[in-house]
């Protein structure tokens, strides 16, 4: 197997492994994102009536904030094993290459 063959293989099982990961993400964000939209609503609509000043609001927002931050850390555990089963995948397929044996260029 010449080294090209085997080198694009090898990205391409990264790949793979890393866009397996990203729809969880993406559910991930989306759920914790509509968990969050009626308060975030119910802060604009104060503030559009008046209930809440600039500075309420503001406080408001940073607290939101706060909450999204914290539990969109989850997103970073997630990422975090993405790369390592790409980084298994690449490894893995060159040392099962390096089995068969590999044309190396010169």
């Amino acid at each position: 197997m010449e080294w090209k063959e085997v080198w694009a293989e090898a990205i391409g099982a990264a790949e793979r492994d890393v866009s397996a990961h990203v729809p969880d993400a993406v559910r991930f964000v989306k759920g914790i994102a509509a968990a969050r939209e009626s308060r975030l609503l119910l802060l604009l609509e104060a503030m559009a009536d008046g209930a809440l000043d600039q500075e309420a609001i503001e406080e408001e927002l940073n607290e939101e904030r706060a909450i999204l931050e914290s539990e969109f850390l989850a997103v970073r555990v997630m990422a975090k094993k993405a790369a390592q089963d790409a980084a298994n995948a690449l490894i893995g397929t060159i040392q099962k290459a390096l089995v068969a044996g590999i044309s190396l260029p010169v």
